[in-house]
Formats: C-alpha cells, structure tokens, sequence
C-alpha cells in the first residue's frame, strides 16, 4: 500500500473517531442537561399545581366563609349550606373537585362519588400501603400540606397520581381538600422526553452528514491527489524513459558516426595501401602472395560488416533524407538479404516529424523485419505509412506462420523487444499492438497528429528566422 493510500486510510479512521467520539460526550453532556433541565421543569410545574391548588382552596374557604364565621360548632344547617356550596364547586371539568371529611375519617362531601357520603375510611390504604385519610386529615391539622397518592379519575375512570392539598375548619373538624391528576404533568414530562430524543436523534444525524462528507470530501481528493501523483510519477517515469532512450539513440549516433567516419576510413586506406601493393607487384612481374590476396578479401569483409553495424546503429540517411528513404532503404535492404517480396507504401515525411518519432517508427519497422526474417517463414510482407483521421499510422504485414497462440486479439506482450516498441509509441501519446494469427501477423503503431502538428511550423519559422538574421 502506497504512503499516500495510508495517509488517506488513517485520515478517514481518524474522521471516524473523531465523529464516534464527538456523538458520545455530545450525547452524554446532552443528556446530563436535559436531565437537569427536566428535573428543574418537573419542579416548576409541580410548584405552579400546589399554588394552584392553595388559590382554590383560598376561594373554596371564602365562598363558604360567611356562613362558617356565622354558625356555632353544632349547627347542622349550616354544616349543610356548607357542604353544599363545596359539593357545587368544580374546576377542570369533572376533574376538579372538594371533598370534606371530619376528623373521624367520616366522608361529608365528595362530588364524583356520592354514595361515599356517611361512610368511614378512616382505615382506607392507598397502594403505598398509606393511610390516605389520616395524612389528609393530619396535614389538614398541621396548617396544610400536599400529599400524592394514586385515585380513581373521573374523566378516565383510571387509577391516577394525584396531589391533594387539604387544610382545616377547626369549629367542626372538617377536613377540607382538593387535588389535581398528575397526568398532564407527565404528559408534558414525556413530550419534553421525545423531544429529547428527537433532538439527540438529529445531532445523531447531523454527526453522521458531516462524517460521511467529510469522508467522501477525504475520499474524493485522496483519490484526487493519489491521480495526479501517480499521473505525474507516469510522466517522470517516461521522460526518464525517453531520456534514456533519447541518449541510446545518441550513443548509437555517435558509435555509427565513429565507426563510418573513422574506423571504416581507415580500414579504406589500408585496402587502397594492399590494393597499391598488389599493382605494384604486378607491375615488378612478382606473383601476388595468397595471404595477401586473403588479407585483402578479409579486409573487404570487415569494411562491408563494419558498414552493416553503423548503418544498424543509426542510419545516416534517417537524418538527412527522412524517414520515408529510411524505411525504404531498410525494405529493399531486408529483402535482398532475404528474398521476401516487400511492397512499401508511404508519403513523403522528410521534413515533417521530429526526430525522435522519426527514431521511433524506424525502430518499429526494424523490429518488425527482424521478427519476420527470425520467426514468421513469410513469402511478403508489406509497410504501410499513411497520415489519415488525425492519426499517423504505421502497420507491417505478413503472410507468415504468426502467433496462434495470441489468436487475433491486439496485444504487446510478446516480447521484450516488442514491449519497449510500445513504450516508446506509448511516448508521443500512441499505440501499439500485435495482431496475430495463423494466416500472418500484422504490427500497428498509431500516433496522433497533435504529437508532431506543430513540428514543420516551428521548423519552417525557425529556418526563416535564422535567414534573416
């Protein structure tokens, strides 16, 4: 795995972290707060029910106060003017009662349950175990307190947590009391809960939005970044390539150069020095030795071989002629060394591509004849360069043997030497591929116009150029 690909792994499982992380302390500290913000709520509304239910019971002991104030301890029609006027007073629909019990435990007054009027609970137990009058009736006593416990709902007729408030009328000992149902509360209390969730719910979400983006963001240039390197690690690979390819070609130059101008001149000049040598004898009458009629032929040879080499290396009519004389050359050279019929189609390209495309479509043509004279028992081959659709075109033909094993599929690997051909045409932006199969093998180099379109222009500038200075 590259460094950069490890870079991009560690970034995202760092977003990863990063993004669990934040969710659990924002979750925690979210929680802990509204924890605290629910108690304190809990408590206001808890808070604004005892007011409430002291303001009722306020207004409950002034309706009644003007009898109350008026009647002795035993006046029984006053206890029931009393009673009435607290049976008749209801808030909250039918949830929002009076009840009187005297210090007994006796029921005088309960609204939604009549029939309890004259019975005794004095003994009755909530389901805390709890006697429920007596706390009432003790609360009452004390100068008036709250106490919750569960009771049947008028409206719902369901077993509900209700708060009463009860306070005292001591000239009868009466127990005076009203309560609000809980429900409400909780209601409220278990919408503030959804809320709470819900709300944890989206910062889950947005937590989860900002982690896939920035992972698809880190994604998306690490992918970016990991392009364009290895784009421009493609490019150095290439020029280096060509570079190296490039100073082949020069050394080659240079050798082919070496051995025409120097090594071959000399060699001449010492065929004309055996040459002279031999009229000489001639002329003195003096039989020509046979080891210098051999040194001689070997000489010959040597001059021919070394002539072959140089011209192998780098063919000096590539430079001066072009590259169409160069593969002509190179065809009729190939088939009179060995008797395949060549047939050669090409236009003039003397001055129009640059050197290097100029090398490497020589180099293709040269690898090519030489696959063909060492593998293909071919009887013709044929070479045809052709500028058409904005692409130069390179194909050898011929009706050897071929590859079956490579069917006719177009490919490149068959070979070092083909492998480099394909890499340098790969170079100026082409391609290069081998179709094969039992009926001959057909070589394709392709590149485009754009890589030399501009070539003869700056050419024919440059010469204009350098006439006027």
């Amino acid at each position: 795995m590259s460094f950069s690909l490890r870079m991009q792994f560690f970034a995202v499982a760092q977003v990863i972290l990063t993004a669990l992380l934040t969710y659990f302390l924002v979750t925690h500290e979210y929680r802990n707060l509204s924890a605290e913000n629910v108690s304190t709520l809990e408590i206001f509304l808890i808070a604004q029910k005892q007011q409430e239910l002291k303001n009722y019971t306020a207004i409950a002991k002034a309706s009644i106060q003007h009898i109350y104030d008026m009647a002795g301890a035993n006046d029984e029609q006053a206890k029931a003017q009393v009673a009435a006027i607290i049976s008749s007073l209801l808030y909250n629909t039918s949830d929002g009662y009076f009840f009187v019990y005297d210090d007994k435990g006796t029921n005088i007054v309960l609204p939604t349950e009549p029939e309890r009027n004259g019975n005794n609970y004095w003994e009755l137990l909530n389901n805390k175990g709890e006697p429920t009058i007596q706390i009432l009736i003790e609360n009452a006593k004390n100068g008036g307190d709250f106490y919750r416990y569960d009771w049947n709902q008028p409206s719902t007729e369901n077993i509900t947590e209700k708060m009463s408030y009860s306070d005292f009328l001591p000239k009868w000992g009466w127990m005076l009391g009203t309560g609000v149902y809980l429900d409400n509360v909780k209601q409220q209390m278990h919408s503030v809960h959804v809320a709470i969730d819900q709300q944890i719910a989206n910062t889950r979400f947005i937590i989860l939005v900002v982690a896939i983006t920035s992972i698809f963001f880190i994604f998306i240039v690490g992918t970016w970044l990991n392009l364009s390197q290895k784009k421009a690690s493609d490019t150095k690979i290439n020029e280096l390539g060509q570079k190296i390819v490039t100073l082949q070609e020069e050394e080659q130059r240079h050798i082919s150069r070496e051995l025409h101008d120097g090594i071959v001149q000399v060699l001449v000049s010492i065929k004309y020095s055996l040459e002279a040598t031999g009229k000489y004898l001639q002329k003195m009458a003096v039989e020509k030795p046979a080891p210098l009629e051999k040194a001689q032929d070997n000489l010959s040879n040597a001059i021919g071989e070394i002539r072959r080499i140089s011209h192998h290396l780098h063919p000096r009519i590539l430079d001066e002629l072009g590259l169409s004389a160069a593969i002509e050359a190179l065809g009729n050279e190939f088939s009179e060394r060995t008797g395949v019929a060549i047939s050669i189609n090409k236009p003039a390209l003397s001055k129009l591509l640059p050197d290097h495309i100029n090398t490497t479509l020589y180099r293709v043509v040269q690898e090519s004849l030489m696959n063909i004279e060492r593998h293909a028992n071919a009887n013709t081959a044929t070479i045809n360069l052709t500028i058409k659709d904005n692409w130069l075109t390179l194909q050898i033909a011929d009706d050897g043997v071929g590859m079956p094993e490579n069917g006719t599929k177009c490919t490149t690997d068959v070979g070092i030497g083909t492998r480099n051909l394909a890499e340098r045409v790969e170079y100026h932006s082409g391609t290069f591929c081998i179709e094969s199969d039992n009926s001959g093998t057909t070589v394709i180099a392709k590149i485009p116009r754009s890589a030399f379109a501009n070539y003869y222009t700056q050419t024919k500038e440059a010469a204009m150029h350098k006439e006027n200075i």
